[in-house]
């Protein structure tokens, strides 16, 4: 009898891995298991079928060919040895079957082990991609520093002129008071009171 194949649980989780969702992952398992299944139960049926029709038959076309008990008898044996052959060839086919579950468990570990190495290498590339991104925000800073110190810079030499520019507006504006002060005809005669000249 032929045993109910079943993933193996390293696989359900690496599956479980691959798709994010344990949900899809035991779907996408349990089709893979309903698959071998139906294929198993379709072979042992049709080998079962198969081994009653032959027995029907045989006794069929020997019941026809039968005169008396001893023949029966006789040919009932034969039957019983064509049947050990028959057996012996089943036993061959289950042991074929057995092989192909064997051969199929092994490439599920064939597959398992490239999942692995390609979750290894995804997590290595990640891991590349990590550190230039950090690369890059380090420089990213680093130009906003400098950026900054260069805003800073020209903000202090904006104020120091700003400050020159004002103490020479202030300056310009106190000699233009003076001169306009001095041009006045009304001072100027003040001034000739004042101080007699």
């Amino acid at each position: 009898m032929i045993q109910e194949y079943t993933l193996p649980r390293d696989l359900y989780n690496l599956l479980e891995e691959t798709f994010g969702q344990k949900e899809k992952a035991e779907t996408f398992a349990r089709a893979i298991e309903s698959v071998i299944r139906e294929i198993q139960q379709k072979a042992s049926e049709e080998i079962a079928e198969k081994k009653v029709h032959t027995k029907i038959e045989l006794k069929e076309d020997l019941k026809n060919e039968l005169v008396t008990n001893e023949k029966f008898s006789a040919l009932d044996s034969k039957i019983d040895e064509r049947f050990k052959g028959i057996d012996e060839r089943f036993k061959v086919v289950d042991q074929k079957f057995i092989a192909l579950e064997t051969k199929m468990e092994e490439q599920f570990k064939v597959v398992d082990q490239k999942f692995i190495a390609l979750e290894t290498r995804m997590e290595e590339r990640f891991k590349v991609v990590e550190q230039k991104f950090s690369v890059l925000e380090t420089k990213i800073e680093e130009r906003f520093k400098s950026v900054d110190e260069k805003f800073s810079l020209l903000e202090t030499k904006m104020d120091e002129k700003f400050r020159s520019l004002n103490f020479r507006l202030n300056i310009f504006l106190a000699i233009a008071m003076i001169a306009l002060t001095f041009a006045n005809p009304t001072f100027v005669k003040l001034l000739e009171k004042v101080f007699g000249f």
